[in-house]
């Protein structure tokens, strides 16, 4: 994949939408605390001086593994993971 690819204010769209949803989820289960995290290094790097776009892709693709192995546990927490899921494949340019 080429890095011309990534859509860097897609990036922060989703980073921005996906942290205002965590916030109002309040739960506390590990592969939500694990998608916190995924989303606020995403911000820090896409808000940083300097946003590398392999550290970009690295960070979407965690959040998508984080997205397909607790689908369930983030509905649970009003997160709809297809929605993200797709949004990341079409950033990432895989969808």
């Amino acid at each position: 994949m080429s890095e011309s690819k990534i859509d860097l204010e897609a990036a922060k769209l989703l980073a921005e939408d996906l942290s205002r949803k965590l916030a109002q989820a309040g739960g506390d289960g590990e592969q939500l605390r694990a998608l916190r995290d995924e989303v606020d290094s995403l911000r820090d790097i896409l808000n940083g001086p300097n946003a590398q776009h392999f550290w970009i892709t690295d960070r979407l693709k965690s959040m998508e593994v984080i997205f397909e192995r607790a689908a369930v546990e983030l509905l649970a927490d009003g997160i709809k993971a297809g929605a993200y899921l797709s949004e990341i494949g079409r950033i990432l340019g895989v969808r």
